[in-house]
Formats: C-alpha cells, structure tokens, sequence
C-alpha cells in the first residue's frame, strides 16, 4: 500500500513539472493605442457661414487612460488640450472655404521623462506640455509636464463647408422707411448715411468704398464708417474739383480726397462695402437709376447766403433779393431756401433729419457772410446745431427771426447772446410803429426804422451784458429790446421781420449797407 503510494506520489510530482517546463511562458500584451471621435454639437451649423464653430470629441484606450488631445486645422500644426470640447474658430480667407478638423487622443504610456519634440505616426508633435514655473520658456527639471503616450494613429475628422455672406449696404431711411435722399440740389456739400451689416459679423467689414459719378475712381474708408459729409470749398479751379471727405462727426478731413465731384452738373454717389474674405456687397447710389429725382450740384457764386427759412407766401423772398440788388452785391449771392423752394434762385428744400449736422454746418461755411431769415416758425434744429460753430470758423450772420408763443425759451440761448427772452407783446407792431436805435446804436450809425405792416409774435429779449450791445428798441421802451448785436460784430439780431420794416424804405437799406459793410466788412 505504501508502494502504491508513492507511484502515485512520483507520478503527480513528474506531471506538474513536465507542465512547469512543456508550457511555453505567457509574452506581455502590445500597449494599443487609443482611438479618437469628433462630433458637431446638436446646435451648431455648417450650413451657414460661421467664423466660430462648437465641436466636442472623445477618445477610448482599450489598455489604458486618455489624458489628453491633439487637435489641429491644417494637419500640421498641432495644438495640446485637455478638454473635450471647444469653440474653434476659422478664419475667412475666401467666400467660400473648408477645412477639416483633426483630433488625436493620447494615452498615458509616457516614457517617465520630457521629451523635447514628440514625434509619431511620421507627425512632429513639437514638445511635451509644461507648466513653465519660472516663465523663461523652456522646460526646467523639477517643472511639472505631461507624459505623453501613444497617439491615435488615425486621427479623428471633420469635413466643415464654409460659406461666407457678402455684406449688405443701404442708405439711411427716415421712421416711415422711405430711403433719406439727399436733395434735388446742394452746394458743394453733401451728407450721406447707410447702415452695412454682415451675418458673418459686422467686425468682418474690412473697407467701405465711395465714388463720385466714376466707380473706377473709388476711395477706401475704415469698415466702421457708416456717415460722410464730402465738402468742396472755393475757390475752384475747374468745375470737376476733389471732395474732402468728413467721417462722422469728425471736423478733420479725411486723409483722402474723394475726386471728380461735379460743379454745376448732376453727381451720384456711389457706396459699396467689402468683407475680410474679400466678399463684395451689392454697390447702391444716390439718387438710385430708377429715381425720378437727380442731384444737381450749385457752385456758390460768392461770399454771401441768404437762407429762406420763410413758409408764408408773402413778398419776403422778392423783397431781400431787391435789397441785395440795389447794395450791388446780388452777383456774389446766393440763395439756400431750406423750407420750400419758392424761387428759381433757390434750392428745394433740405432734408434735415438726420443730416443736419454737419451737412448744414458745411453748407454754410461755404460762405463768409450770412443773412437768414425767417417767419413765426425757424428751423431752431439747424440755428442751435450750426451758429455757434460757423461763427468760430470765422463767418459772419444776420438773423430776421421771430418766434412762436411756445418756443422753447432756453434754445434760444444756445446761438444767441441773450441772458433770458421775454413773452410775445400782447399787441403786434402795427404799421407807423417806430423802430428805433438805441443811443450806443444810434452812435454807430444805425438808422432809424418804422414797421411798413403789422408784425405779430414779437417778444422783448434781454442781451447779455459781456457779450451783447443793444441795437433797437419799439417806441424809444427801454423794456423793448428787439435788436442786439454781438460785442465782436459777428452776430447781428433782428427780432422783427425785416421786409415789414419798411416803412422808411431807404433806411431799412441803411440797415443793411450798415450791418453788411461796416459790421462785416463785405467789400461791393
């Protein structure tokens, strides 16, 4: 029994090592690598231009840990990330492009020490990743980076179809959404709006351009213009001069003229914008081809305006164009009628919303001399917006203006030197009224007038002390200050309707000769 024992025992022993030793031994596994997917998110679009786009991506390592990615947009230069998703954005270089996005997870089969370039998959990685501690800008022992393993050998890829949107340009258009067109006629001054816009991003606006009459003649302006104001000046040399351009607000000229601006003929302004990509807008004008209208453009004849700010039809316009006559300066003066367009002399109407300033204010700097007159009802918009700053560039004006009973007191102030204005007499200045010069007036050589017809809305006004003289006054009443000028002589104001002080007809021309040569200095 014991025999049989052993047999058994020997056996058993001779078995496990004849296994130990016919067994081959069982190799270590391969490290694989891991692979990678990208996707669009559910709300991004490929269909539409877009300069950014979200994409995420995720990578799985059957053998190990994914602990990072490379991601790229040309297949050669490759960025590190650790996150799974990302707003990538493309530029525009064409107005209509692809690109294909790669991305390539990494495992962490590091090699436990940083490596300067990171080479696999014939693809130059550039170095491993680092937090640069000192910030010199290379790696420094004892700085923390990350090991980078084994990359996916086929990257992940997404084909992304670019379109790019043209910018869109249109001219301004008033509450009614009819277009703002610029008048029948101008002087050599006009102003133009339009609004440009991009589905792409209105920062992808790279260059407006304009042209005069000639679109091969275009001029480039800074994306973000979106208002001109271009401005001939006398004395011209010819009757097509350059134009120099005003952006916005700005009272510097453009460092560009804008050329071939037409004196004395019909002009059209021309405007188109361009993209980043080099996308064109469509280009618009001003008047349009289909308009009935066309913009003639009036060559000031001399130094002197007359504005008809005046709505009633009454004899006024006939009556200063006979004043201007007789003092022999009617070949040195023009007429700008900004209300309706009355004479042959005059200008249609401008529109003044919106383009008022500095279309107005250049409009009038055209000229050193200025008469305007008015009925019960001025343009205060305009007088507020441009006295002040036509004085300070050295012109000269005369007002003839009334106001009605519930005008907004303080406006006056901003472009006349009065301290307060008073209410509207409670009865007119009817005909035979004496109008007379105070005794500084009087001194200066003013003369005396007399109301030819009833004046309505007349108001008393209260000149400044520092900056004003007072001129005339109704009745020899002290209290009834009607006239004033400025202590510098450029601003003469009259608070009467001019053309019904005519009682002494050759002393209202004595008013005239006075304000005109002596307080302007105009030469006949």
């Amino acid at each position: 029994m014991k025999k049989l024992l052993l047999n058994i025992t020997l056996i058993a022993v001779t078995g496990i090592i004849y296994s130990c030793y016919e067994v081959p031994p069982v190799t270590p596994a391969e490290n694989q690598p891991p692979r990678t997917f990208v996707f669009l998110f559910p709300d991004s679009s490929i269909s539409q231009q877009q300069s950014s786009i979200r994409l995420s991506w995720w990578g799985d390592d059957p053998d190990g840990l994914v602990i990072g990615y490379y991601i790229s947009m040309d297949g050669l230069h490759w960025q590190f990330t650790t996150s799974n998703d990302s707003v990538i954005s493309f530029p525009i270089v064409g107005s209509d492009t692809s690109y294909i996005f790669r991305v390539a997870a990494v495992d962490n089969s590091g090699n436990q020490r940083y490596d300067t370039q990171v080479f696999q998959n014939g693809i130059n990685f550039g170095p491993e990743p680092f937090t640069d501690l000192n910030d010199n800008g290379v790696w420094d022992d004892g700085e923390p980076f990350i090991d980078i393993g084994l990359f996916d050998p086929e990257p992940a890829t997404i084909l992304l179809p670019l379109k790019n949107t043209p910018p869109v340009v249109r001219f301004l258009e008033a509450l009614n959404g009819n277009t703002i067109a610029i008048p029948e006629t101008t002087f050599s001054v006009a102003s133009f709006g339009w609004t440009a816009t991009d589905l792409d991003g209105d920062e992808t606006i790279s260059n407006i351009y304009i042209a005069l009459n000639d679109t091969a003649q275009k001029i480039s302006l800074p994306g973000n213009t979106r208002f001109i104001t271009v401005k001939a000046a006398p004395p011209f040399a010819s009757d097509i001069v350059e134009a120099e351009i005003f952006i916005g607000a700005s009272t510097v000229p453009y460092s560009v003229k804008l050329p071939n601006f037409r004196l004395d003929s019909e002009n059209v302004f021309f405007v188109f914008a361009e993209d980043i990509a080099g996308s064109i807008s469509q280009m618009i004008q001003m008047p349009s081809a289909t308009a009935e209208k066309r913009w003639f453009v009036r060559k000031p004849k001399g130094e002197i305006l007359i504005v008809d700010d005046y709505a009633a039809q009454d004899a006024a316009a006939s009556f200063y164009y006979s004043v201007f006559d007789s003092l022999g300066l009617l070949n040195k003066t023009d007429i700008w009628d900004i209300k309706l367009g009355k004479t042959s002399q005059s200008t249609p109407p401008l529109l003044l919303p919106r383009i008022l300033s500095p279309m107005f204010t250049e409009t009038l700097k055209l000229f050193k001399y200025v008469f305007w007159y008015s009925d019960v009802d001025p343009t205060l918009d305009a007088a507020q917006l441009a006295t002040q700053n036509y004085l300070s560039s050295g012109g000269r004006i005369l007002f003839s203006m009334i106001f009605p009973p519930d005008v907004e007191r303080s406006r006056l102030g901003d472009f006349l030197p009065v301290d307060s204005v008073g209410s509207a007499f409670d009865l007119p200045l009817f005909s035979g009224t004496e109008i007379n010069p105070t005794s500084q007036a009087s001194a200066l050589g003013y003369p005396f007038l007399r109301a030819g017809s009833q004046m309505g809305f007349i108001r008393n006004f209260y000149p400044s002390p520092f900056s004003a003289i007072s001129l005339y006054v109704v009745d020899n009443d002290q209290n009834k200050i009607i006239g004033f000028k400025s202590t510098d002589s450029k601003l003469v104001f009259m608070g009467i309707p001019l053309h019904r002080a005519n009682g002494d007809p050759f002393n209202i021309k004595g008013f005239f000769e006075k304000v005109f040569f002596d307080e302007f200095g105009v030469t006949r």
